[in-house]
């Protein structure tokens, strides 16, 4: 396969990673990420939640049909579930920790693309980019 980078490119790039990696919110979301991995109590919880919605699909398998007092109780199991994984304070870290990381890293491609076009991205919204999106106004 043909190299499009450019030995100068990938150099920027790398001082680029570099800068990102020992960003606050990088090491923040590599640090959620490890915790996350590490937790016992909340891997068990996203497990039995995975195999609740497997008997529910499979419950619904079986002609189409399935017993509605099992599907209620499943059911039921699979949103309590969901309540306390999701406010469990490892994953509620890790979701802070992404929509962090994903602001930082939404905003370099927005500067990269500024750079190399001269328009900032805009949601169509255009109070949003200030004017400055190349949209007539």
């Amino acid at each position: 396969m043909e190299e499009l980078l450019t030995p100068e490119m990938k150099a920027v790039i790398a001082s680029l990673g570099e800068l990102i990696k020992a960003d606050p919110r990088h090491l923040a979301i590599q640090a959620s990420i490890d915790e996350y991995e590490r937790s016992e109590e909340l891997n068990n919880l996203i497990a039995e939640y995975n195999m609740q919605q497997n008997a529910l699909a499979d419950a619904y398998g079986k002609d189409g049909e399935a017993d509605e007092t099992l599907r209620l109780a499943v059911q039921a199991r699979i949103d309590a579930l969901y309540d306390q994984i999701t406010g469990h304070p490892v994953y509620v870290a890790y979701v802070d920790a992404k929509q962090a990381f994903d602001a930082l890293t939404s905003e370099v491609y927005a500067e990269l693309q500024f750079v190399i076009t001269g328009q900032r991205p805009c949601s169509h919204n255009c109070a949003t980019c200030h004017s400055d999106c190349g949209h007539q106004h």
